[in-house]
């Protein structure tokens, strides 16, 4: 009787361990289990919803997009300096109210840090920024004749924010909309909408509600932009950014982009435009000189603390909170990637001397030494010597 009670207690126990086994498996099992309807609700209550960004959730008409934009301009502006833009107030500034905004372009070529230099006058609060208005030009350098009053035509058209008759322009950026996402102030809605930047009349009012333009433009040489000095309705303000042609050739280094063009992997060409550019700096700052400026890339790089806020005086805009959170996170780190603006920027200049072949670099200063000299770069003279010379700069006068 006794052996038969233990085993019957036996037997319980086993089928009580049986069932707690499988019971905890339940929930320790990640691939079987499936929350009940009741933990998702516990669940979707637990977890902090944020507040939606996107302006078309509501489904925002037009008019309320512009009176949305107006009253952000206005916030973000609201500490702003005038004075140093030489106005009393942000209507002066604003085309809409009937004012005129403070218009910069930056003049450069492919790989010499218009990008980052872009980037930073869009980090002042309230600037529209026209990226690369010739893009659809593909890979040339504009001189002159066939291309040359077209192209001014187009910079004109769009720093006036007249979109109308710019057919070409808005069908190419349908397939290349980074022609658009680096004005950031129109992509905010286009990304949701893309309609609206292939819309003239959208754009063209949204444009005239912003107080800054700036714009940068890789394809058009300086003596060009004489006539855009000319316009005394743009009263623009120009920045001529040189880099170190053995910089150059080196970031154009297997860009699919260059290497189908003469005048983006031929040194000659661009030393060519250098020199040219350097007559028409002479000239031009000379005749304008209030309205044109110079800026290496190297020092802008080295010392972007001190040389942003030079050229932001230059062009009539006062410092902002913005600007300096803008250099400090995109100047101290490296983020991969071609047309990135992260860089431990002290680094990048001189990069080309430690990993460009000598034989390659003595072809570009054989061809470049003119412009060099013009432009204040010194020759480096064998493989030991450009890798442990300090500063290939030195001082230069236009």
């Amino acid at each position: 009787m006794l052996r038969r009670v233990n085993f019957y207690s036996i037997c319980i126990a086993f089928g009580l361990s049986v069932l707690l086994i499988l019971a905890g498996s339940r929930y320790t099992d990640n691939t079987y289990y499936r929350p009940s309807p009741e933990s998702h609700r516990v669940i979707e209550i637990n977890i902090p919803q944020q507040t939606p960004t996107n302006p078309y959730d509501s489904s925002l008409n037009i008019a309320t997009i512009m009176e949305k934009t107006r009253y952000k301009i206005k916030i973000e502006l609201e500490n702003y300096n005038f004075t140093v833009s030489s106005v009393k107030k942000l209507e002066d500034l604003i085309m809409e109210s009937g004012g005129q905004p403070l218009r910069s372009i930056i003049i450069s070529t492919w790989r010499s840090g218009t990008t980052f230099l872009g980037e930073v006058l869009n980090s002042v609060p309230g600037n529209y920024y026209h990226y690369e208005p010739l893009l659809n030009y593909e890979i040339i350098q504009i001189r002159g004749s066939p291309y040359s009053d077209r192209a001014l035509e187009t910079i004109t058209k769009m720093l006036k924010c007249d979109y109308n008759g710019m057919d070409e322009y808005f069908e190419y950026g349908k397939t290349h909309l980074h022609q658009f996402s680096h004005n950031t102030r129109l992509w905010d809605h286009c990304k949701y909408r893309k309609e609206l930047c292939f819309d003239a009349d959208f754009t063209s009012k949204f444009c005239k509600l912003f107080p800054f333009q700036s714009m940068k433009i890789v394809r058009v040489r300086l003596h060009l932009i004489q006539q855009l000095l000319e316009n005394k309705e743009l009263n623009i303000k120009v920045v001529l950014l040189i880099r170190d042609p053995r910089g150059v050739m080196q970031s154009r280094q297997h860009r699919n982009f260059c290497q189908p063009s003469p005048d983006c992997w031929k040194p000659e060409l661009l030393c060519a435009d250098m020199i040219s550019d350097y007559v028409a700096a002479s000239r031009l700052i000379k005749l304008y000189p209030d309205r044109i400026i110079v800026q290496r890339y190297e020092e802008l790089a080295l010392d972007p603390n001190s040389t942003v806020p030079s050229l932001l005086k230059f062009l009539g805009i006062s410092p902002t909170t913005s600007v300096e959170e803008f250099l400090l996170s995109h100047t101290n780190v490296e983020v991969s990637g071609v047309s990135s603006t992260f860089r431990v920027s002290r680094e990048v200049p001189f990069k080309w001397r430690n990993v460009l072949n000598y034989n390659f670099v003595e072809n570009i200063q054989l061809v470049c030494k003119e412009a060099l000299d013009l432009w204040g770069y010194k020759l480096v003279h064998n493989a030991t010597h450009m890798i442990k010379v300090i500063n290939t700069n030195h001082s230069f006068k236009v």
